[in-house]
């Protein structure tokens, strides 16, 4: 069996960003340090000796499909400013003289875009998502992981329960249920993670819930009548939630499994990519040397 890895980017240029201190800068004196950071990343992973690789980036905070339906999605969040969106450009760029299949689109996100891949390359891949996000474990099957990389750290769908308490198929049911506050999805009023994954166990998905919520009163929980109640007074809202926390996995996209091979970087690209970023020393050698 093949593996594929699909990569989480914006996640680690993010990581870079916050985590890395504000020391380097290119030739226009723009500050780099994401940059720097994602590099670093990059090479270490492909450092694993990976054959099949696909990168999906964030386009905006904004323009996703989400967006449209709910305009409060992530509006808890500061929109890039001009220099983090300098830099998210920079890592495209260097992801593409890499020699690594990328992906950025307008309306979806990158959860979408691995979704996408996932499932159209199920039938003859195993999947490696590298990833800090739990959220995407619901697209795990039997032999599949989430990687996070900065911890060494795997999560394959029994882990996935035993963190959630539901199956990585009821992994969206149970964040419209609970909420997210990190993405600002409100959930059910009231409702918080324990509930909702008890919830879920007993009556194995939000449908259930939603086409039945008297159903709730003799399921035995704690506090019952009130959790009824609460699910019948929001069905809208709840299967606005769930719309919200699928991830989209028919996002139209014309990508071959051969498409996502890793092919020979650019090396007279990587050259005057060093040279703008004013790379140099180890991080110059290592870039260099891929394409040699």
């Amino acid at each position: 069996m093949t593996t594929l890895h699909l990569i989480d980017a914006s996640i680690y240029v993010f990581r870079a960003y916050y985590s890395m201190p504000p020391n380097f800068v290119d030739k226009q004196g723009q500050l780099v340090h994401a940059v720097y950071g994602y590099a670093s990343f990059l090479l270490d992973i492909l450092d694993k000796g990976l054959s099949h690789v696909s990168v999906a980036f964030d386009e905006s905070l904004t323009t996703c499909y989400r967006n449209a339906i709910y305009p409060a999605y992530k509006a808890n969040r500061d929109l890039p400013d001009e220099n983090l969106k300098y830099q998210f450009a920079q890592c495209q760029r260097l992801t593409q003289l890499l020699g690594l299949h990328n992906l950025c689109l307008k309306e979806f996100e990158a959860d979408d875009i691995i979704g996408t891949l996932a499932t159209k390359f199920a039938e003859g891949a195993d999947m490696v998502i590298v990833t800090r996000d739990k959220d995407l474990g619901q697209l795990l099957r039997d032999n599949d992981v989430l990687w996070d990389f900065a911890n060494d750290d795997y999560m394959g769908p029994a882990d996935v329960i035993a963190k959630f308490g539901v199956a990585p198929d009821q992994i969206a049911d149970y964040l419209a249920l609970a909420g997210d506050s990190v993405d600002n999805i409100p959930g059910a009023p009231g409702i918080g993670a324990k509930t909702a994954a008890l919830l879920i166990q007993k009556f194995g998905s939000l449908q259930a819930l939603l086409e039945n919520p008297c159903a709730v009163e003799d399921s035995g929980l704690r506090g019952a009548k009130r959790l009824s109640k609460i699910i019948a007074e929001n069905i809208e809202l709840l299967m606005l939630c769930r719309r919200i926390t699928e991830i989209h996995c028919a996002v139209p996209m014309s990508v071959t499994i051969s498409d996502l091979l890793i092919q020979s970087p650019d090396e007279v690209g990587l050259a005057e990519f060093c040279d703008q970023m004013k790379f140099s020393g180890r991080m110059k050698d290592r870039l260099i040397a891929r394409s040699q």
